[in-house]
């Protein structure tokens, strides 16, 4: 007799069975994205045009950006020289957007100055200032041969290197008898040394130069030294004796400006005042009438430059808000005219057991898709007009991650705001009416 055997006893896991990695609403959400998708491509046109206004609005805030961005990166860059104990006397009326940006650097010895050689000298007699040069600049065509390029002449003191801290690469500066003799002697900046004898290898020192236009009759100068590169202001400066500019080049009696240097930076106010003081006395200023000179430190320029940056950046900042909030609307009317066009395919869906929210995050995804795809190329686009920008002004190229961040994240932010109205309005449809629709 064969014996049976029983079963091996069932062995019931005490542990959950695994989730599943998507769960159906995870799956239904994918399902509303490809559908999106296909009904974006199925109308490409159409899409890309309901784009445009988003990506002109996008393109605008990064060029806007970009631009500031740069800008203000020049700007430090060229008054880094100045010096934070530097201060400037610039003459005439300061302008009306001084204290919110705004600095005008008078050039060619200016009819309304009134600021002269004797001033400089006297504000030397300070107890807080260390040195004080004029500063005469003209712009114009320099030559050596058969290489020339345009530059400004600034006439300077013998004491403006200790000012700027300017350093020799080769050669010297010009003396106290060049000054009193008119020499026709300059001291070149790095960038022009290498426009005008770089390309031709010859040393500069001890060959002559030809500075002038139709304004100002060209001159031959001996150059007596080259600076080392410093910074795109000096580098690209020719500097000579200022009573040779004065008298040689503009024949004039006055100065553009005078610049300062202070013994530290805790008196500029102290100095500020006092060089206000001494002018009023020496221009026979009466109490309480308008100076026809300013006082400036390097500082406030910058603030000022910044300002005058940031502002621009503003207004087309607010150019882009408006071009958004017209792309915006722009994607509210098409999903509009978008849910015309499928009633059926949504009366259908709710038809089979689609839910009202399952119609509404379909047009949804559909709007901030149409968006975010148009803040992306808005991205591309922006960055491509601000390089170009940029480059052909010479500035700095600086990439903003966060404005690109920001940009494109408010760009999916307009399509949320303008895709919800036509998002609820499909998702109210009445499923009966919507299946009789043609």
């Amino acid at each position: 007799m064969s014996r049976v055997l029983a079963p091996p006893p069932r062995i019931v896991s005490s542990q959950p069975e695994p989730l599943r990695a998507t769960s159906p609403r995870g799956l239904l959400l994918i399902a509303n994205f490809r559908a999106a998708r296909k009904a974006l491509l199925a109308n490409g046109s159409r899409s890309f045009l309901t784009m445009l206004g988003v990506i002109i609005g996008v393109a605008a805030v990064i060029t806007a950006v970009t631009q500031a961005e740069g800008t203000s990166a020049n700007i430090n860059q060229r008054f880094s020289s100045l010096g934070t104990n530097i201060l400037t006397v610039q003459p005439g009326a300061p302008p009306a957007m001084a204290g919110k940006g705004g600095f005008i650097l008078r050039k060619g010895g200016s009819k309304d100055s009134t600021l002269t050689l004797n001033d400089a000298q006297a504000l030397t007699s300070l107890a807080h200032v260390e040195q004080s040069s004029p500063l005469l600049q003209v712009g114009a065509n320099a030559i050596f041969r058969n290489q020339s390029g345009q530059f400004d002449m600034a006439g300077v003191s013998v004491n403006y290197p200790a000012i700027h801290n300017l350093q020799l690469a080769e050669g010297s500066w010009f003396s106290d008898a060049d000054e009193e003799a008119r020499a026709s002697k300059v001291v070149i900046g790095a960038t022009v040394a290498e426009t005008l004898f770089s390309p031709l290898h010859i040393d500069p020192i001890g060959q002559t130069i030809r500075f002038g236009s139709g304004r100002f009759q060209s001159q031959p100068f001996q150059v007596i030294g080259v600076l080392s590169s410093a910074d795109p202001l000096s580098d690209q400066n020719i500097y000579a004796p200022f009573n040779t500019v004065q008298v040689r080049v503009i024949n004039t009696t006055t100065t553009d400006s005078i610049e300062v240097l202070v013994d530290d930076t805790s008196n500029l106010t102290l100095v500020q005042q006092e060089i206000t003081e001494l002018l009023e006395k020496r221009h026979h200023i009466a109490s309480g009438a308008d100076d026809d000179f300013w006082v400036q430190s390097a500082t406030q320029m910058i603030q000022n430059q910044q300002a005058s940056a940031s502002s621009l950046a503003t207004l087309l900042i607010g150019i882009a808000a408006v071009s958004l909030t017209v792309g915006g609307i722009g994607i509210m009317n098409i999903m509009l005219v978008s849910v015309t066009e499928r009633t059926r395919e949504i009366g259908i869906r709710l038809a089979v057991g689609a839910r009202k929210a399952d119609i509404r995050n379909q047009f949804l995804i559909e709007a901030v898709l149409l968006s975010a795809l148009g803040g992306i190329i808005g991205v591309f686009f922006g960055l491509f007009i601000g390089y170009e920008i940029v480059m052909s002004a010479e500035l700095p190229f600086i990439l903003n991650l966060g404005a690109i961040v920001l940009a494109v994240s408010v760009a999916g932010l307009t399509g949320i705001i303008f895709g919800l109205y036509p998002a609820v309005r499909a998702a109210d449809l009445d499923p009966i009416v919507a299946l009789r629709a043609v």
